[in-house]
């Protein structure tokens, strides 16, 4: 659990890149001044030059910073093994089940704490307009769900093209991020049953996906 931003230890970098977590979800980046942030940060605003560069590096900084808040557990799962190995479809049946599980997991545990809310609110952002920093948040953060779910995928369904296969990853990642994406309104006509638990939705998309697929178990 993070701390709050009065109990943290006396580390001005860190200060500066919580209290704008919280300004940049609040305001957006071009709402928000440096002094402000100093401010919240009990710093003076030259630490931002002499930390980040500027604001633009601060702002890449608290982007950074909610993934290592919330570490892949994606990257941690089990490789996808070559089409040709003799249990590639087993492996990969697993695979997408263990996918699904630790993305809903995240989904959910980053609205855990203000700060994890915040950091989940930027990045949502960032990914809808495609900031500037994409690439690099890509190459160093997101690639491990993008390649894992894609060899999944690829194994399950030779026949399928690339756009196929594009179609199914989009679906299946989409189908979890649209509680990240529009909240008020599921909540606003699904009431008392949402948030779900990560349980029972990583269950049924799982189920979902597997049926669509077309690789469901015999009998589910």
């Amino acid at each position: 659990m993070v701390q709050p931003l009065n109990d943290l230890p006396h580390d001005i970098k860190l200060r500066l890149v919580e209290a704008a977590t919280l300004l940049f979800a609040e305001k957006g980046f071009d709402g928000v001044g440096l002094r402000e942030i100093a401010s919240a940060a009990h710093a003076n605003s030259a630490m931002v030059a002499y930390h980040f560069g500027g604001k633009e590096g601060l702002y890449l900084a608290v982007l950074r910073a909610g993934f290592e808040r919330c570490p892949s557990q994606v990257a941690q799962l089990a490789p996808i093994p070559l089409p040709s190995h003799p249990q590639a479809k087993e492996l990969a049946l697993k695979g997408i089940q263990d996918h699904i599980r630790v993305f809903v997991d995240e989904l959910l545990m980053r609205d855990c704490d203000p700060l994890m809310k915040a950091s989940s609110s930027l990045l949502m952002r960032e990914l809808a307009v495609g900031g500037p920093f994409l690439e690099e948040l890509n190459r160093d953060f997101m690639l491990p769900y993008f390649t894992h779910l894609r060899d999944c995928v690829r194994i399950l369904r030779p026949d399928w093209g690339e756009m196929e296969t594009l179609y199914a990853m989009a679906a299946i990642h989409g189908s979890a991020m649209i509680y990240k994406f529009i909240p008020a309104i599921i909540k606003l006509n699904a009431g008392s049953a949402f948030p779900p638990d990560s349980v029972s939705l990583s269950r049924f998309l799982t189920d979902h996906t597997l049926r669509a697929l077309g690789v469901a178990p015999q009998g589910a």
